[in-house]
């Protein structure tokens, strides 16, 4: 007898494959831009100003914390796409049966939808195409395979634990 996967299950597995995915989205477009010659120092700023600039507008780029709230914003988002994963899973197990392609095909449509809101809020730049490359790894690779991947881990557990 299989039993459904309850909502504490599923909270757990959106939130521990979005900090996941997010973390490693993160890493991966740091480590590009440390190749590509961005100081060190500078990362945090680069990498989260913009998220929080999106929340408070071009004040956050004076404001000293705007790394904390930018990266408030950028695991919030992480989570909240997770969430939505698993929430999908939950209701087409289909999603489950092949994690990596399901995966990655959810990690385009995270891109897509996050460049149509940049676009919806003026702050859209058509990127250069190893940026673009870059992200679309990151998106597909470093974000929407590891939540597809940890989701599917998650819920397999939980059947697995199904009494009978």
């Amino acid at each position: 007898m299989e039993r459904t996967i309850t909502l504490r299950e599923y909270v757990t597995a959106g939130l521990v494959a979005g900090i996941a995915g997010g973390a490693l989205l993160v890493a991966f477009l740091s480590a590009v831009q440390l190749a590509h010659g961005l100081p060190p120092s500078q990362l945090a700023a680069n990498n989260f100003t913009f998220l929080a600039a999106m929340v408070l507008g071009d004040a956050a780029y004076l404001n000293p914390a705007a790394v904390p709230i930018g990266i408030a914003v950028h695991f919030g988002v992480a989570v909240a796409w997770a969430l939505g994963y698993a929430y999908a899973a939950r209701s087409q197990p289909p999603l489950l049966a092949r994690p990596w392609v399901s995966g990655a095909a959810f990690g385009l449509v995270v891109y897509i939808f996050m460049q149509i809101i940049l676009l919806y809020a003026g702050l859209y730049h058509r990127p250069m195409p190893d940026v673009l490359g870059a992200q679309l790894v990151a998106y597909i690779v470093f974000y929407g395979m590891p939540v597809g991947l940890i989701v599917a881990r998650a819920f397999r557990r939980c059947a697995a634990s199904a009494p009978g």
